[in-house]
């Protein structure tokens, strides 16, 4: 694959403080290869560090989310797995490098599932912070029908949205979930019919680029790395992170939009 036809299979779209990332490899189920994946890295670093980027959306086009790693065609991928050990460790950090990227996101990030969402293409999707599926959606930890352990971070984000019990059912079978057994074990937020899916995500988005991003911010990370702390130490970031927010011009903007009964004009600072 050319480098120019790899940059026709990941677009960015900016609008309104909306930075939705589509997926487009429709004749692949939107499967990524490692060069697509670093890509992929790239451009969640850059929303990032980019203050205009309010909120990211994540989707795929056509008929599914992502159906994960493609690796076919790929020698030198190959010989990276076949080398050594070490040599196959590294390449999964690096595929799976991306992972890492989305979950430092300092602003909300929304998966819009609009069809298959396979190994790590499912866990792309778990790492967001909210998930809307279209009735068409479906999840599977599919790695153990491939003899492979979970990526992608799917050991950290499945226990802690689904439970410890019901993370290892889904990872041991490796079976297909439909978007009403996921919204039912608290995998996804909303199901959306398929042609509606779209509109909803960009009203939900909409509306957390309208709330004040330094707020946002914060309550992310705090919410993120709440689960490893104990009862003191949230008490102890909470007064800090409030601390930061009290001094910025987004909440005197707050104060004084709720006094006059307006909406806030937030500018991240």
């Amino acid at each position: 694959m050319s480098q120019q036809d790899e940059e026709r299979c990941i677009e960015v779209h900016r609008e309104a403080g909306i930075a939705t990332i589509t997926l487009r490899r429709p004749e692949r189920l939107n499967a990524l290869t490692p060069a697509l994946f670093k890509q992929l890295g790239a451009h969640f670093d850059e929303i990032a560090a980019n203050p205009d980027d309010r909120v990211m959306i994540l989707t795929g086009a056509g008929e599914a989310f992502c159906a994960g790693a493609d690796l076919s065609g790929s020698g030198a991928v190959a010989e990276r797995f076949s080398a050594s050990p070490t040599a196959r460790v590294q390449l999964v950090r690096e595929m799976t490098a991306p992972a890492l990227a989305l979950h430092r996101i300092p602003k909300p990030t929304i998966a819009a599932v609009n069809g298959v969402a396979a190994g790590g293409g499912c866990n792309l999707a778990l790492g967001c912070d909210i998930i809307f599926a279209a009735e068409s959606a479906r999840f599977t930890e599919i790695f153990v029908n491939r003899g492979l352990s979970l990526d992608y971070a799917g050991t950290w984000l499945l226990p802690r949205l689904v439970g410890l019990q019901r993370a290892k059912d889904i990872a041991f079978r490796g079976n297909v979930l439909d978007a009403r057994e996921a919204l039912d074990l608290g995998l996804v937020l909303e199901v959306i019919a398929d042609d509606a899916l779209a509109a909803r995500v960009a009203e939900y988005a909409a509306g957390l680029a309208a709330k004040p991003p330094i707020a946002l911010s914060l309550i992310k990370s705090g919410l993120n790395r709440a689960t490893s702390w104990a009862f003191e130490e949230g008490l102890a970031y909470e007064a800090e992170a409030q601390a930061t927010c009290m001094g910025s011009d987004d909440f005197l903007e707050a104060i004084s939009a709720w006094a006059q009964k307006r909406s806030g004009d937030y500018q991240g600072s």
